[in-house]
């Protein structure tokens, strides 16, 4: 005769362990591209554009503009120089595909493109954007425009779009890219070793960002930085930008001993 079986009781062992806070309402955020009304980004010394490679006037005025310096240019990047303006032109084309996951813009001042930028990496789920394949000719560089153009990309994913975070990768030997992400408030978070191979050599990735919290600071100090009382009549800066200062994570510890 089978004897009846006593259940064992289930032992439920409760393990405390910390959780990320909690996203009220959270949902996908918009792509760059879902509104036509910011398909240009106007600011006060600049214009931010949407680049198209059907566009030849301003692909070969960007091809142009960086042609002199181009052995320079490109050194940090997984492209370039051009052998001619089809294959900048080709490059345009790639990277304007849905597939590439990348949003190109001419920077124009004055009307003239002086250069081009992009977000990348959009993922509009957990809401995070990179600012990327930032391509500032020497007409650009070191200009009060070079640094509103990535405060107008800033300004659209957080108060726009409202991304929780922006981000900012570079090689890491680029000490140039490097500088610049500090002096517009991106905080440093750490380098990937060997992250690829770019060129034939083999590249490490260094990462910074700006999240959602930070921004408010952040912002106002572009603001004041790009008032046009900042600037003397030469347009010469009369304070510097100390975006890197006022972001409130600097005096935080990220990482767990």
């Amino acid at each position: 005769m089978t004897q009846p079986v006593t259940p064992v009781p289930i032992a439920i062992i409760q393990i405390d362990q910390p959780m990320g806070d909690t996203v009220e309402n959270w949902t996908p955020r918009p792509h760059p591209l879902s509104n036509p009304q910011y398909h240009i980004l106007q600011g006060q010394y600049c214009r931010l554009e949407l680049l198209n490679s059907t566009n030849d006037i301003v692909i070969q005025q960007l091809y142009d503009v960086f042609k002199p310096t181009e052995d320079t240019h490109y050194k940090y990047l997984g492209y370039g120089p051009f052998k001619d303006v089809n294959e900048f032109k080709q490059f345009v084309y790639i990277k304007e595909q849905p597939s590439s996951n990348t949003v190109l813009y001419t920077i124009f001042v004055n009307d003239i493109p002086v250069g081009f930028i992009t977000y990348l990496r959009i993922n509009q789920e957990h809401g995070t954007i990179e600012i990327g394949h930032v391509n500032f000719s020497q007409q650009l560089v070191r200009t009060r425009q070079a640094t509103e153009a990535i405060f107008l990309l800033l300004q659209f994913a957080f108060d726009t779009l409202g991304y929780r975070r922006v981000e900012w990768s570079c090689n890491s030997l680029n000490m140039k890219s490097r500088r610049a992400a500090l002096r517009f408030g991106f905080q440093y978070e750490g380098t990937w070793l060997k992250a690829e191979v770019r060129k034939g050599r083999s590249r490490d990735n260094s990462w910074f960002s700006i999240v959602d919290d930070e921004w408010p600071q952040v912002k106002q100090e572009f603001e004041r930085w790009l008032n046009p009382e900042n600037f003397d009549i030469n347009g010469q800066q009369l304070t510097k930008l100390n975006s890197a200062k006022v972001n409130p994570r600097r005096h935080k510890i990220t990482d767990n001993n």
